[in-house]
């Protein structure tokens, strides 16, 4: 029997590994439309032309979420099928594959599916990705998988630091002003995946090292769901790995890891943006 893992690209995975032959993983991508060019969140996007065209372009970009269809493609596979999704705060995914859910199992009434809210993007969902491949090695059924991985959900948590102001300021949560100072004097904005799945701002910080503090002491004061860490960064893979340093000696005997990230987080975290799943 064949295990079928699969996300959203929110995850930023495009492999898997340690699958051996007991599953499989695939993603299925967003599209982010900017100004008339379509980016589908694949491994062909080109994500420094996407974050300059987001940054020129003053119209407000948009974002599509996989369509039903695409996850009943995915689902249809012979064997369990367990699905991870960005948040349903900040997107249709998660409805979208629960509806694709509902429609094969009109059919197949025992086809068993479980789809994962992360509450999160990016780093938190790949961290519920790779739980679920580890407790699939480990041999427990499929209900004790499910219940797992949503009380694994419940308990990680999600910062960022953002370097860039584009996107807040299109969509009306920063005042332009504002969003130019901060920018031009260096001010990394700091936020938090709250508890309902949303983004929260925790405050800001001044220069790369009071960033890497904060994030450092953000992570000190809610503590660790498990022994990993994970950063998602945005093009910024010298930042990341100055944070990952502190994280260890913060956190000794902990686990960090680093990815970059894939098309919708790029958007998201923008330029010389991170994510920590932790």
């Amino acid at each position: 029997m064949i295990w079928h893992l699969v996300s959203d690209s929110a995850s930023d995975l495009h492999t898997l590994e340690g699958c051996r032959d007991q599953m499989d993983f695939s993603s299925i991508p967003f599209t982010i439309r900017i100004g008339g060019t379509e980016y589908i969140d694949n491994e062909e996007i080109r994500i420094p032309e996407m974050i300059e065209a987001n940054e020129t372009h003053s119209e407000i970009a948009q974002t599509a979420c996989p369509s039903p269809e695409a996850w009943l493609e995915k689902f249809s596979a012979p064997g369990p099928v367990i699905a991870f999704t960005i948040s349903s705060a900040l997107s249709g995914s998660y409805n979208s594959a629960c509806t694709a859910k509902a429609m094969l199992q009109e059919e197949e009434p025992d086809k068993q599916i479980a789809v994962i809210d992360s509450k999160a993007t990016g780093p938190e969902q790949a961290m519920l990705v790779w739980k679920a491949r580890d407790l699939i090695l480990e041999g427990k059924p499929f209900p004790e998988i499910e219940r797992e991985l949503n009380e694994t959900a419940d308990r990680i948590h999600t910062s960022f630091a953002l370097a860039s102001y584009h996107n807040l300021i299109k969509n009306g949560r920063v005042s332009r002003l504002k969003g130019f100072i901060a920018g031009h004097l260096g001010f990394w904005g700091i936020g938090i995946g709250d508890e309902n799945g949303e983004i929260a701002i925790r405050g800001k910080a001044r220069g790369r090292k009071s960033m890497i503090r904060f994030l450092t002491e953000e992570l000190q004061k809610v503590g660790l769901a498990g022994s990993r860490i994970l950063i998602s960064h945005c093009m910024n893979e010298k930042d990341a790995l100055a944070l990952k340093e502190a994280l260890l000696q913060a956190f000794p005997g902990v686990s960090v890891l680093i990815q970059p990230t894939r098309g919708l987080d790029s958007f998201y975290a923008e330029r010389s943006g991170l994510i920590i799943g932790y």
